[in-house]
């Protein structure tokens, strides 16, 4: 942490008049009122990374630091994750959930004419969401739109997939749960180690069919480890995929967006690969 955040004195801080502190649990936010833009402004410069931590520990998304008496959010911190995660957070997600709006003059008091001059982000739609999974790689800014997706719409069962190597790279809280995952190794999976061999070859031949209207599939695979091992805990699914192909510095790439829509447990098959 920097020197200049230190708890003692963000205390202090917000102990003043015109401070109001409500943490969300529903939204999983924490919102935080400033009297006016300036003290709201001293808050996030001097102690966001406290704050992350803070909205961390009460299992929070984010925190929210707005104004009295004006709607949304000046600043947003994201809660406290890996530092690798943390700009994938705030470069495909919460970039298109911001709206910007043009502050008048009379509503920032001492700013000079700031407002004249440039334009200020207010959050004025977070969307209800207990989380998801992104993995570490790089993410095109073409797949935003899945990214808000997923995002947007939590109790869904939602996993993003790169077809050229069956990597995992967005997987919804809910499907991770699905898969008897709660943890960051959910997007460190391939899907061709889970899924019954025989089953992936007849999603190929389907793919290569009806790829370009999308379809449904049920296949089984493994939930909570690779197929190869005999302790893996075995499933039916029943899943609907839709197909995005992006251009890539001269190549395509395409992408699966699955979502879960049944899954039933089953034996062992006697062959799986």
């Amino acid at each position: 942490m920097d020197a200049i955040e230190d708890s003692s004195t963000l205390w202090t801080l917000l102990s003043r008049p015109g401070w109001e502190i409500k943490p969300n649990p529903v939204k999983h936010l924490l919102k935080i009122k400033a009297p006016d833009y300036q003290e709201a402004l001293i808050l996030y410069t001097n102690y966001r990374k406290f704050l992350a931590t803070w909205a961390a520990s009460l299992n929070c998304t984010c925190a929210l630091i707005g104004i009295q008496g004006m709607r949304g959010a000046a600043f947003k911190i994201l809660a406290a994750t890996p530092a690798s995660q943390q700009k994938l957070y705030e470069d495909l997600i919460f970039a298109s959930l911001q709206k910007s709006v043009r502050l008048e003059s009379n509503g920032l008091a001492g700013s000079d004419g700031y407002a004249r001059r440039r334009h200020r982000y207010f959050e004025d739609n977070i969307y209800e969401s207990p989380g998801f999974y992104i993995a570490e790689t790089f993410l095109y800014p073409e797949l935003r739109p899945i990214v808000d997706e997923v995002f947007s719409n939590p109790e869904k069962k939602l996993a993003l997939t790169r077809m050229s190597d069956n990597f995992q790279l967005i997987v919804s809280a809910s499907a991770a749960r699905a898969m008897s995952s709660d943890s960051q190794d959910v997007v460190r999976r391939r899907t061709t180690d889970f899924w019954h061999a025989r089953d992936y070859q007849i999603f190929i031949q389907k793919f290569k069919q009806d790829g370009s209207t999308g379809f449904e599939i049920t296949y089984q695979a493994t939930t909570n480890l690779p197929k190869t091992n005999p302790l893996a805990v075995w499933a039916q699914f029943t899943t609907s995929y839709r197909f995005f192909e992006i251009d890539i510095g001269g190549y395509r790439e395409v992408y699966r967006l699955g979502e879960g829509k049944d899954i039933t447990p089953i034996s062992r098959p006697k062959v799986v690969s």
